[in-house]
């Protein structure tokens, strides 16, 4: 399947990515909780960070989204990890910090070598928007599981520190990815 990747720049194709979320979110189970507790409008998940970040989608053949993912950055509200989680985030300048978060992969997109493709092709373009705005490091609130994953897909991120309650997401790690390791594990997008 050939995949195209974009950072999104169109308000219609932006609605979209929070109708995937909203479907996404509303079918998996660890985020039962989360759902119960949000008074979802016209089947669209978005929270006060999404003016603050920018926004990556995989579209299929046919222009249907089946991946998605968001870098936070320069955000007046701060960060989700940060303000749901407690951990030493001293050691971070704030002209430097990002955070990814909504890291969704369809549910037909999810065996090994199709998400290889998705996650490689959005790691390239997280990557370089990273160094165009001088992000050095970037939060992430991950189950250990999904920290496994990522490091398969070349993605490091390092906990910071226990797992502690991610606000009604569950369970997770507050971590950090830091855009220097993900350019030495990934050499060929510097060279790109």
């Amino acid at each position: 399947m050939n995949f195209t990747f974009l950072e999104v720049h169109d308000k219609e194709l932006l609605e979209k990515v929070f109708e995937f979320r909203y479907k996404v979110i509303t079918q998996t189970e660890i985020f039962k909780e989360y759902v119960v507790d949000n008074n979802f409008v016209n089947n669209k998940e978005s929270d006060i960070y999404d003016p603050y970040s920018v926004h990556f989608v995989v579209l299929d053949d046919i222009q249907n989204i089946c991946a998605t993912v968001r870098l936070i950055y320069n955000c007046p509200h701060g960060y989700p990890t940060e303000n749901c989680m407690v951990f030493d985030n001293s050691i971070f300048e704030r002209d430097k910090l990002g955070e990814m978060s909504r890291i969704f992969v369809g549910a037909k997109y999810r065996n090994i070598k199709t998400t290889m493709d998705i996650m490689n092709g959005l790691k390239k373009l997280m990557y370089h928007k990273m160094i165009k705005l001088g992000i050095e490091y970037t939060y992430g609130a991950l189950e250990p599981s999904f920290i496994r994953l990522l490091k398969m897909y070349k993605i490091q991120y390092e906990v910071l520190a226990s797992m502690q309650l991610h606000g009604k997401m569950g369970l997770r790690h507050p971590s950090v990815l830091y855009t220097s390791q993900l350019g030495k594990d990934n050499p060929e997008f510097i060279q790109a």
